[in-house]
């Protein structure tokens, strides 16, 4: 693994999700409290655009297999900006609903190809039994600027909603001129071997191992989703959280998850990723288990260290086990297939809780939470199960000659 493209790499998400999380974690509560669009129709919208960000993942990671890496990272920050610039512009104008709905999709269709083409990156430059620890560095990055942005964010948001976005869009122009570095890790522009076709974004789904990977991973998509749009609306309308409580939420979130990383992964490295895979869904559904039951800061604050303890311990395994069941030469592909089909997830569980939520949380608002948890265990039980079918390569064991098939 080349150490200093790395940082480069890891500082640019750091800096990009900082940018981010100044404003988007806030949309919901805008078209909500501000524009006063009903919660289910705020589920709906935002679930548009993270059907954007899905299609996103599978283009960018198919496009770098045929361009090379950093070109798509680098299109997919300035796109992303200047999108996001003309949504704040918007906002400042107080446009139509339909409009910012429109630029907030559009966002997230160019931007989101950053993430398959960063995943791809890493995996091409690290072998099985590294890759746990690389895509743990990116996600201790990660969420550095998780927990800056949504504090910071959180402060602006009684201040200007505008100006929120227009500082991401800046963020976004920076992140690109900083990718531009990456051009000295070695990474060559990759010619496509024939024209594109929309159908080879699907070439993953013909392999029925990484098929069935990648419906766990939507099933797990949908839980992790719950945290920005459904939890945020839950803290405020039914646990008496404010605005500013709810940014020092999701920076809790990100402080747990920088300061466990690190040594979560050592201890995931010593097993199986599936292994870790099925805690980390129990802990989700634990975590999101007792947010219907709890109210105040400091309650919330217990149930969000169990959620981010289940964080620290999918997000890396589940990238570094997509990463070790793609084919050589079909990497970008099989990535953003994967994201895709994450991202699917991530798209139904806005729209999933908001209804519920809509709909169930006035007359028990532990509700949608235990529906939460109930498709949390059901990602757990699916990651149990695919243990039987990988090799101990796959699984990223690094002392391969103490295991052999049977004991998998």
């Amino acid at each position: 693994m080349k150490g200093r493209a790395l940082w480069i790499l890891c500082l640019c998400q750091g800096l990009l999700t900082a940018g981010l999380a100044l404003s988007f974690p806030f949309f919901a509560l805008y078209l909500n409290k501000t524009r006063g669009v009903p919660m289910g129709w705020v589920g709906a919208f935002l679930s548009l655009s993270l059907l954007a960000s899905a299609a996103s993942h599978g283009w960018g990671g198919d496009l770098s297999d045929r361009l090379g890496r950093r070109r798509v990272m680098e299109a997919a920050l300035w796109g992303r900006g200047l999108l996001t610039a003309a949504l704040s512009a918007a906002l400042w104008a107080q446009g139509p609903v339909w409009a910012l709905v429109l630029l907030h999709m559009g966002a997230s269709l160019v931007g989101f190809a950053f993430a398959p083409a960063a995943r791809s990156w890493i995996a091409d430059h690290s072998g099985p039994d590294e890759r746990l620890h690389a895509y743990g560095w990116l996600r201790v990055a990660l969420n550095l600027g998780w927990a800056l942005g949504p504090a910071l964010g959180g402060r602006l948001a009684g201040w200007s909603y505008p100006g929120m976005f227009a500082a991401t869009a800046l963020v976004c122009g920076v992140c690109g001129l900083l990718t531009r570095a990456l051009k000295e890790a070695g990474e060559a522009p990759r010619q496509p071997a024939a024209p594109f076709h929309p159908a080879d974004l699907f070439t993953a789904a013909r392999d029925e191992r990484f098929l069935r990977f990648s419906l766990y991973a939507l099933l797990i998509g949908m839980v992790m989703a719950q945290m920005v749009v459904t939890l945020s609306v839950h803290a405020v309308t039914y646990a008496g959280l404010s605005d500013a409580q709810v940014g020092l939420l999701f920076s809790l979130n990100g402080l747990i998850v920088v300061a466990t990383q690190n040594l979560v992964t050592r201890l995931i490295a010593r097993g199986r990723l599936t292994t870790a895979l099925t805690t980390g869904c129990l802990l989700y559904a634990a975590g999101y288990a007792s947010v219907g039951f709890f109210s105040g800061l400091g309650a919330l604050a217990a149930s969000m260290t169990v959620v981010s303890l289940g964080e620290v311990t999918v997000s890396p395994s589940l990238q570094a086990l997509m990463a070790n069941l793609a084919p050589e030469g079909l990497k970008g592909r099989y990535v953003g297939f994967a994201g895709f089909m994450e991202q699917i997830g991530v798209a139904l569980g806005p729209l999933l809780g908001g209804a519920l939520q809509q709909s169930l949380s006035p007359r028990w608002p532990a509700a949608p939470w235990l529906a939460v948890c109930a498709v949390g265990l059901l990602a757990a039980a699916g990651f149990a199960q695919f243990a039987r079918q990988l090799t101990p390569r796959e699984e990223g064991l690094k002392d391969l000659e103490l295991y052999d098939d049977r004991t998998l």
